[in-house]
């Protein structure tokens, strides 16, 4: 008798739940303060200055990186560099290039502040002299970003990164609005062997 009675609300719940699952997830999706409005779809370049992990050089990096929103929580992302610098603990001229691509995840803390967190495969061609040598690995990253104002956001939290040696250190960025879809920018990222310093503009699409 009990298997029936229980058997019975169960059925009964579920045919109350399947008209109204969808309803209540539209409701829930749209409530206001989901979602922040950050831009996850936007291409930027830029200059970034100081110390790299791999190769072990101080040089100058230019650099263009992108981002595109698969849904409001996901995005890929993906970039492209080219430095020249000084060899550390060395002497002569090093150059090469870093390439990126990765996936991104973002979710909501509170009103104004996201979680936002990155995978990447990274590989760096270094040339000096008459070698050569490339190397790929990962840089994985989690922080927040947070709207101080209308115009400005900052963002920082802590990255580890492993090409050919491994790197751990903390990063953090200003983000300020010029007009409707323009921002410029300041980054920071400091490690055992990583101190850089960038400015950057950003498009956002």
């Amino acid at each position: 008798m009990k298997a029936r009675k229980y058997s019975a609300v169960l059925l009964l719940s579920a045919a109350v739940a399947v008209p109204v699952s969808p309803a209540l997830a539209d409701t829930v999706a749209t409530l206001p303060g989901r979602d922040n409005a950050f831009s996850y779809t936007y291409l930027q370049g830029g200059v970034d200055i100081g110390n790299l992990r791999n190769p072990r050089a101080d040089a100058d990096t230019v650099y263009i990186e992108g981002s595109y929103a698969l849904d409001p929580n996901l995005h890929v992302r993906g970039g492209l560099g080219y430095y020249d610098g000084d060899v550390r603990r060395g002497s002569g001229n090093i150059y090469g290039h870093r390439i990126s691509a990765g996936i991104g995840f973002n979710t909501l803390l509170q009103d104004g502040l996201d979680f936002v967190a990155s995978g990447d495969v990274v590989q760096v061609r270094a040339k000096s002299g008459g070698s050569s040598a490339t190397d790929t690995g990962v840089d994985l990253r989690g922080g927040v970003r947070h709207r101080t104002t209308d115009r400005l956001q900052l963002a920082g939290g802590a990255f580890h990164e492993n090409i050919d040696r491994s790197d751990t250190g903390l990063y953090g960025e200003a983000l300020f609005n010029v007009q409707q879809n323009l921002d410029v920018g300041a980054r920071v990222q400091v490690g055992d062997d990583i101190g850089t310093f960038g400015l950057f503009g950003r498009y956002n699409f």
